[in-house]
C-alpha cells in the first residue's frame, strides 16, 4: 500500500468513529416527565405489538421459552399486581421467562414485551425484589426510553452520504476487492456501537433516574416495598461475585451509582407523598 493510501486509510479509521459519535446528537431527543407523575400511556397500535412480537420471535431461536422455575409464580403474581398499581392493566403487556441460568437479566422493549432471564429469578430475595426490577423497566417503557431510536434529518443525510462515501474508500483501497452492499448498514452500525439495540439498549444516567422515580411511584401504590430496589443494589454493590453476575443488568450504571441514586430519591419522594397526603387531610 502506498504512502498516499495508508493515509487515507488511516484518516478514514479516525473520522469514521468521529462522525458516528457526533451523530448521537443528531438524534431526536425525548421530554422528560415531571417528578412525582407516573406517564399515562395509550393502546398499542398494530405496528408496536408486531415489533415486539417480532423480537420475541427472535429471541426463541436463541432461548427456550418456560415456565419451570420454583419462583415464576411470583414472577406472574408480581406482574399483574404492578401493572394494576401503574393503571396500565388495560393495554396488552407479553411477559416471558427464558430458561439461561447464567444470564441475569430483565429487558422491556417497545411493544410493551418484558423479556427475563431465569438467572435473575436465580438472585433475587424475594417477591418484592422481582417486583421493584419489573417496575423499573416497566417504568422505561412508560418514559418512552424503549421506543425506537428518530434521527434528524440531517442525520439521515450524514448516513447516506457516509454510506457512500465509505463503500467508496474501502474499495478504492482494497482495489475493488472488497465492498458493501445494500443500504442502512452505517444506520445498523451506529446504533450497535451505540447500545442502541432495542435488546441491548443502554440508557443514560438520566434516563436511569427518571425510570427510577417513576418505578419508586408504582412500587409505592402497590403491596411491596419502595425498598427492594435499594436493598437488592446494596446487596450486588457488596457481593463480588454477585456484581460481575450482573454486569448485563447494570447496563452500564455501576451498583454504587445506583445505590446513590436510589438514596437520593427514597426519601424524596417519600415526603412528596406525605405533603401531598397532609394536603389532602
Amino acid at each position: 500500500m502506498s504512502t498516499d493510501k495508508r493515509s487515507r486509510f488511516r484518516l478514514a479509521i479516525v473520522l469514521v468513529p468521529l462522525a458516528l459519535l457526533c451523530l448521537g446528537a443528531c438524534t431526536v431527543k425525548r421530554a422528560s416527565f415531571p417528578a412525582g407523575y407516573i406517564p399515562k400511556m395509550h393502546n398499542l397500535t398494530p405496528g408496536e405489538e408486531q415489533f415486539g412480537r417480532r423480537l420475541y420471535r427472535n429471541l426463541c431461536e436463541d432461548y427456550h421459552s418456560t415456565s419451570q422455575h420454583q419462583k415464576y409464580d411470583q414472577l406472574i403474581e408480581a406482574f399483574e399486581h404492578i401493572k394494576q398499581a401503574a393503571q396500565v392493566d388495560h393495554i396488552p403487556w407479553q411477559l416471558h421467562l427464558f430458561a439461561d441460568a447464567e444470564r441475569v437479566d430483565i429487558r422491556a422493549v417497545h411493544g410493551n414485551y418484558i423479556f427475563v432471564w431465569s438467572g435473575l429469578l436465580d438472585v433475587v430475595a424475594g417477591e418484592d425484589e422481582i417486583a421493584a426490577l419489573l417496575a423499573d423497566e416497566m417504568a422505561h417503557v412508560l418514559a418512552g426510553h424503549t421506543l425506537p431510536v428518530e434521527y434528524t434529518i440531517w442525520s439521515e443525510v450524514f448516513f447516506q452520504a457516509a454510506e457512500l462515501s465509505t463503500t467508496i474508500a474501502i474499495m478504492t483501497l482494497s482495489h475493488g476487492i472488497v465492498a458493501i452492499g445494500g443500504s442502512g448498514w452505517m444506520k445498523w452500525a451506529y446504533a450497535e456501537a451505540a447500545d442502541l439495540d432495542p435488546l441491548d439498549r443502554v440508557y443514560n444516567q438520566a434516563d436511569e433516574r427518571e425510570a427510577a422515580r417513576i418505578a419508586i411511584l408504582i412500587i409505592e401504590r402497590s403491596k411491596y416495598s419502595p425498598a427492594a430496589m435499594l436493598a437488592f443494589w446494596k446487596r450486588v454493590e457488596k457481593n463480588t461475585a454477585l456484581e460481575k453476575k450482573t454486569k448485563r443488568l447494570q447496563r452500564r450504571l455501576s451498583p454504587q451509582k445506583r445505590v446513590t441514586m436510589l438514596e437520593e430519591l427514597l426519601p424524596e419522594l417519600q415526603n412528596q407523598a406525605e405533603h401531598v397526603s397532609g394536603q389532602e387531610g
